[in-house]
């Protein structure tokens, strides 16, 4: 039968999901992601008393800081990433498992694509490979809509063809270039080895760290005003505007922290002609504006003051 992830025949997870019963599952993939694997854990996990898996050289020989670990498969949905968490902690329990058996090939790419189920009971009938295009991600096996086009052989029984596939992942579990270890390259050129398993382990689980409060909080605010604080530390024209303010006497009044925001008002003020000081009370907002309006005063700029008085 064919899969693929257009017309009407069956995708790769439908048929995963229809056809395994208790047994043993072989997969052979350039790829992975956490959806899919999660995906796998929740469908056919309990059926499975020993899952081993191959993977290519997913993440090179390039030295570990230049070698980000692509576990989402392009852009996900809204949805998968507000199941993101979820998600990543379902594919860890699923690996952390001591019938989960992981290699990678090493230093070689894997561009074979292949499931194997061999079924507990001695019945040919329910056997079945897919061979083919499909990686394990959430479009290769038919989970999600993507612009690649799958093309995949599947057949139960115990033929001629599932018996050479049989062979050939036995042969390749067993070639020198399979490895339980992973090589990791480091920026100063030092080599360390770490169990393949774990090292997919503990890249997922990146994903779902607990940050603190006060980590969000310090992220957003780099997020927001990072690129502009990096943006005035090299900018010289910027600079040489800013040297003389530098030498006023109510920038000099200033705490540290408000000088930090003087620069960034200024800043905000130069790119979108508008910027809201709106620090909490006893932070000194009025000397803050102060330095402000000096900085533009020394530009040659009229200031307008403005007050409003509630009642």
């Amino acid at each position: 039968m064919i899969l693929d992830n257009e017309n009407n025949n069956l995708k790769v997870y439908e048929w995963i999901s229809k056809y395994t019963e208790n047994g043993k599952l072989d997969i052979v993939t350039g790829y992975f992601t956490i959806g899919a694997l999660a995906y796998l854990s929740e469908q056919v996990n309990s059926k499975i008393t020993n899952f081993r898996l191959i993977l290519g050289d997913i993440v090179n020989i390039d030295p570990e800081e230049n070698r980000p670990l692509d576990l989402l498969n392009e852009n996900i949905t809204i949805e998968a990433a507000l199941k993101l968490n979820s998600l990543s902690r379902e594919a860890v329990r699923f690996l952390k498992q001591d019938k989960v058996v992981a290699k990678t090939l090493e230093p070689n790419f894997c561009h074979a694509k292949n499931y194997l189920f061999s079924p507990e009971k001695d019945d040919d009938r329910n056997k079945y490979f897919i061979s083919g295009s499909s990686n394990l991600t959430e479009a290769g096996i038919g989970l999600k809509k993507t612009n690649n086009v799958e093309l995949n052989i599947a057949e139960t029984g115990n033929n001629n063809q599932y018996k050479e596939l049989v062979k050939w992942f036995e042969d390749l579990w067993k070639k020198p270039q399979a490895h339980k270890e992973k090589t990791l390259i480091s920026e100063d050129g030092s080599k360390e080895k770490i169990d393949f398993k774990q090292y997919l382990i503990n890249e997922i689980e990146k994903i779902f760290v607990q940050y603190s409060p006060r980590e969000i909080y310090y992220k957003i605010l780099f997020e927001l005003f990072g690129s502009q604080i990096l943006d005035e530390q090299n900018d010289p024209e910027f600079n040489r505007q800013i040297g003389r303010l530098e030498n006023s006497v109510i920038y000099n009044l200033l705490y540290e922290f408000q000088k930090k925001g003087v620069l960034s008002l200024i800043k905000m003020l130069q790119k979108y002609n508008g910027a809201i000081l709106a620090d909490a009370v006893g932070l000194g907002k009025t000397w803050t504006a102060l330095a402000v309006i000096k900085f533009f005063q020394l530009q040659g700029r009229e200031v307008i003051l403005l007050e409003c008085n509630q009642n």
